[in-house]
Order: structure tokens, then C-alpha cells, then sequence
């Protein structure tokens, strides 16, 4: 009895592996999509040539060139990590006022989650760290070595925050089978969370910048609170667990590799506005 109960176990753990890599995958896609046609729209608005590719974006416009006023600067630089502000939050409100959901479209909002507020935080580290982005707004704003450094700090500690925040969430919706003394199991976090992270990672890595090869490493501390994170109170929050994996989990998991594969060539090809 103890083997088929270990079989099913593996089993299941191996189908929600699945799922989870193909939400992760379609999640960083979208994600770096959504992010790259913000800070695009508004550049175009203000009269800089830009575009969007796998690498991120080019900027046309020279640098020396009077359309990159210090507005335009501000405008550009925070476009994106605004974006993934309000993109994270929505989505953790959705998931958290939606009691029931497949397997599949929770993890989708769990990986947008993940990525969304690394995309803030994790770009503002790696950014204030290289030099780029949205250190030229630090400087715009006469903001001090001291004050930059305090700022990285707290973003670091954000990101472990809002970890401990989506880890709550994963905690009120995985099945107990996965829970270990009111703790999601080290079997589970590895082979869930921290193998798909590192699958998409791979997938995509040529088509890296290195800046943005860094916020993703950056955003592994919003992964770290999931292995210890225990149970919390269900007072206002009834999330019913996962159900198994259905028929609808099949269908979500060919839209999110169709997804994939048309945002990899639209990114491949270039957009531009």
C-alpha cells in the first residue's frame, strides 16, 4: 500500500512540475513583453525612437539627441517597474478574491507574481549596481551614494517580503500531501518552485542581456520564504486547495506554450512602433 501511495504521490508532483514550467515559461515571457511595450509606448510618445527585441530594447534616439529631456528620462526609466508594480498587484488580487482555481491558472498568477515584483525590485538593484536605468533617475534626482545603497537594501528586503506574501498564498492552496509539519516540503519547494525557475532561466538564457540575466538571479530571493514559510490563519482568506489535474490544466498548457512560441517570434523579429 505504501508504494502506490508513494507512486501516486510521484505522480502527482510530476504533473504539477509540468505545470508549473509551462506557467514559469509563459509567465517571463509575458511578463518581459508587458514590461518591454510600456517603457516602448511611452518612449514613442515622447518622440524616442525605440525596439523591443529579445535582448530588451534598443534605443534609436541618441542619447546626446534634445528629446531626452530629464522628464523623458524619469518617464522612460520608470515605465516598466510601475507597470509591474500594479501588474503584480492585480494579479495577487485576483488570486486571492478567486477561492477556486485549476491548477494551471494558479501557477500562471503565482510565476506573474514572482516576476512582476522582481521586475521591480530586482531591476532596481541590478540597475543601481550597473549603472544604468534607473540610476540615471538617481542621479536626475541628486540622490546620494549612502541614500542608493540604503534604497538597494530595502529593495532586497521588499523582494523577501513580498515572498513571504505569495509563500502565504502558496501555503492556503497546495493539497496538505505537500505539507510537512504545517511547511511546504523541501521535495516540493525544489521541484516546483526553484526547478522551473531554473529551467526557464536556461531556456532563455541566450537571449539574455546581462542586465537582465542579473534582476532574474536577483529575483531568487523572492523564492527563499516558500521553504519556510508555515501555514498561516485562514481568518478572511478561503482559498480551497488545488484539484488535480483536469482537462481544462491540458488545454491552458497548449495556450501557454502557443503563447510562448508567437511572443519568442514577435521579439525575435523586433517591435517597434
Amino acid at each position: 500500500m505504501g508504494k502506490i501511495v508513494l507512486n501516486k504521490q510521484t505522480k502527482a508532483l510530476l504533473l504539477i512540475l509540468t505545470v508549473s514550467f509551462f506557467s514559469a515559461l509563459f509567465a517571463w515571457y509575458l511578463q518581459r513583453i508587458l514590461s518591454g511595450l510600456t517603457t516602448l509606448y511611452f518612449s514613442y510618445d515622447l518622440n524616442i525612437k525605440a525596439i523591443l527585441h529579445l535582448d530588451g530594447i534598443t534605443f534609436l534616439t541618441p542619447f546626446t539627441s534634445k528629446a531626452w529631456t530629464r522628464d523623458a528620462i524619469v518617464t522612460i526609466n520608470l515605465a516598466a517597474p510601475i507597470m509591474n508594480l500594479f501588474l503584480g498587484l492585480i494579479i495577487m488580487a485576483v488570486f486571492i478574491f478567486s477561492r477556486r482555481k485549476s491548477q494551471s491558472m494558479a501557477f500562471l498568477m503565482l510565476w506573474l507574481m514572482i516576476y512582476s515584483f522582481t521586475g521591480i525590485f530586482g531591476s532596481f538593484v541590478e540597475n543601481n549596481l550597473a549603472r544604468i536605468g534607473l540610476y540615471s533617475v538617481s542621479k536626475l534626482m541628486d540622490i546620494g551614494v549612502v541614500f542608493q545603497i540604503i534604497f538597494i537594501v530595502l529593495s532586497l528586503y521588499f523582494l523577501y517580503i513580498m515572498g513571504l506574501a505569495i509563500g502565504k498564498l502558496v501555503m492556503l492552496t497546495i493539497p496538505e500531501t505537500f505539507k510537512q509539519e504545517d511547511k511546504i516540503k523541501t521535495s516540493f519547494f525544489l521541484t516546483v518552485f526553484v526547478l522551473p525557475w531554473t529551467m526557464v532561466l536556461v531556456i532563455s538564457l541566450n537571449g539574455l542581456s546581462v542586465s537582465t540575466l542579473l534582476t532574474y538571479l536577483i529575483g531568487f530571493i523572492i523564492l527563499l520564504p516558500f521553504n519556510w514559510m508555515q501555514e498561516p490563519e485562514k481568518k478572511g482568506l478561503h482559498l480551497k486547495p488545488l484539484p488535480g489535474f483536469i482537462f481544462i490544466d491540458i488545454l491552458s498548457l497548449l495556450v501557454y506554450l502557443f503563447g510562448v512560441l508567437m511572443i519568442h517570434q514577435m521579439l525575435d523579429m523586433g517591435i517597434h512602433l
